[in-house]
């Protein structure tokens, strides 16, 4: 009797721990450049992220969901402090943001000695899924050399360019994109004439300007974030400096383009996404984005609402128990998707593998957009011509 009575006590504790468990919300960190040099870039990862969980009513699997954001200012301490207090005091199940590459690398390591579900929205750091690949971590953005290797060969075998100068922001992203198109340009056959880099949060790029070869190059092969792009643009058209400019896609984001104006016309650049992508799904995003924000979604947006989603599948795959870490990470490496850019799915690296579109700034309809001119399909972080 005393067995029996023993058994049923240890039968009614685990259906307790199940009870509670599946009343306990699921709590989703997500820590964000709310302000700073990349505030805009946070601010759309956030818009993304919320309005995945918005369409889902905040329930997963029958569970609560609830979502704790966390401005990091862009800074790699802010970025550690932040994510050491969702971790630890906020107790969260997964991370999904992260934007600039220097926050990435500095909150890997306790990542990874944590254990935590990680999905990165836009850091590019290219060696967190390479050389400081981890299993907790992945990544849903492209990493800083995805959209910038296929665009060196490009310009050389598409475009025609020769000669090129390079002009980039001058912190991990900017040197990383900056080295990778050189290495495909330059493989290819192309010269560089120049590279120049000025620090993240640059004001006035007059001095810069002034000191740039034009004349003896073909293009110029420039990349910057946040605001910069629209200052460097027409800081180069007040210089008459009229060389073409190719980028990557964070260089003509949709917020950007009314600040550079007619200025931006032209400008060609390449990224797995643009809000004008014809196909049901991004149809359906852009649509209910506008709805919610009254803006139109950039590739920022959907990289935060597919890395939630990816988080929300696998959840779902696990029938909710997001604490069974294995089983929650396995379901992640397994997680394929219809997304507003195609098929969302990680390699073997736990990168997404995306098709990366060639788009041109046009004007339709009274409005900048990144019209798709042409595309380079299934492209990796290890991408070869």
């Amino acid at each position: 009797m005393k067995r029996t009575i023993l058994a049923l006590g240890i039968a009614l504790v685990f259906v307790w721990a199940a009870v509670a468990r599946a009343q306990e919300p699921i709590r989703i960190g997500v820590p964000l450049a709310i302000t700073g040099p990349l505030s805009v870039n946070g601010e759309d990862n956030r818009k993304g992220a919320l309005l995945y969980f918005e369409e889902l009513g905040f329930q997963l699997a029958g569970r609560k969901v609830e979502v704790k954001v966390e401005d990091t200012e862009a800074k790699a301490d802010v970025a550690l402090t932040k994510v050491r207090k969702l971790v630890e005091r906020d107790r969260v199940h997964a991370i999904v943001g992260i934007v600039g590459s220097h926050e990435a690398y500095a909150v890997r390591d306790y990542l990874h000695a944590q254990g935590v579900p990680t999905v990165i929205t836009t850091a590019g750091a290219k060696d967190i899924t390479l050389a400081r690949k981890s299993p907790f971590i992945f990544r849903v953005a492209n990493d800083t050399t995805q959209e910038a290797l296929p665009l060196g060969h490009y310009a050389y075998t598409k475009l025609g360019y020769r000669r090129v100068i390079v002009m980039a922001s001058d912190f991990a992203a900017g040197r990383e994109l900056a080295d990778a198109f050189v290495k495909t340009f330059t493989g290819a056959g192309g010269q560089v004439i120049q590279q120049v880099f000025a620090p993240l949060g640059t004001a006035d790029f007059a001095p810069y300007i002034s000191g740039l070869k034009l004349d003896q190059a073909d293009v110029l092969f420039t990349w910057f974030a946040g605001a910069e792009p629209a200052r460097l643009v027409n800081q180069l058209k007040e210089y008459g400096a009229r060389k073409p400019i190719i980028s990557q896609g964070a260089f003509t984001a949709n917020y950007i383009l009314p600040s550079m104006g007619d200025a931006a016309l032209g400008i060609l650049t390449t990224k797995h996404y643009s809000d004008v992508l014809e196909n049901p799904e991004n149809r359906r995003f852009v649509s209910a984005f506008i709805q919610r924000y009254k803006v139109r979604p950039d590739a920022w947006a959907e990289q935060a609402y597919v890395g939630a989603k990816a988080v929300g599948e696998a959840t779902k795959a696990v029938g909710g128990r997001i604490e069974d870490r294995p089983r929650f990470l396995e379901a992640l490496r397994k997680v394929r998707f219809t997304g507003p850019a195609g098929t969302v799915w990680f390699d073997e690296n736990q990168q997404r593998v995306f098709d990366v579109y060639v788009r041109k700034v046009e004007k339709s309809g009274g409005e900048y957009v990144n019209q798709i001119v042409d595309k380079i399909p299934n492209v990796s972080q290890s991408w070869t011509p």
